[in-house]
């Protein structure tokens, strides 16, 4: 088959809905759903539905931008210093759908609206997060407590 051959790939609302029951059912409280061919690929596209409760551990991509497209949903985009300090705070929603995410930049997302579906966008190839070593590890006893305590700062 030629790329002149290849389908489109659409995402309708139907499967961000059964991925939002998917991510509803799952220990992490979200799944994702790639959109490129590879870890080389040089732009990395990435689906994410997403339910209250999961922890996107802050991190950042000292190499990489990132852009984030709000498709549904509601939530609050962190950014520390690199101490652990928050900086920044921005409701991430229909009237504020997209964000870009400067490479080095710690940040992490908290979500506000059940079965919030975001688009994430960044060059590739494919290099992994850094996280936050003052930031409990996903599934760590401190999650819970550490989250209280983010929301509930102000910026």
């Amino acid at each position: 088959m030629t790329s002149n051959e290849a389908e489109f790939c659409i995402v309708g609302h139907e499967t961000m809905s059964e991925m939002a029951r998917h991510a509803a059912a799952s220990e992490r409280k979200r799944v994702h759903l790639l959109l490129h061919a590879g870890h080389d690929d040089q732009v990395q596209r990435l689906l994410i539905v997403m339910q209250c409760g999961t922890y996107v551990r802050p991190h950042h991509h000292p190499e990489q931008w990132e852009m984030l497209t709000l498709l549904r949903g509601r939530g609050q985009l962190l950014r520390f210093s690199s101490d652990g300090h928050i900086i920044g705070r921005s409701e991430v929603s229909p009237q504020a759908p997209v964000v870009q995410i400067p490479a080095g930049a710690w940040h992490g997302f908290v979500v506000i609206e059940p079965g919030t579906a975001i688009m994430e966008v960044k060059p590739g190839p494919y290099r992994p997060s850094e996280f936050a070593e003052w930031a409990p590890p996903e599934g760590d006893a401190q999650v819970p407590e550490f989250l209280r305590q983010i929301t509930a700062e102000a910026p």
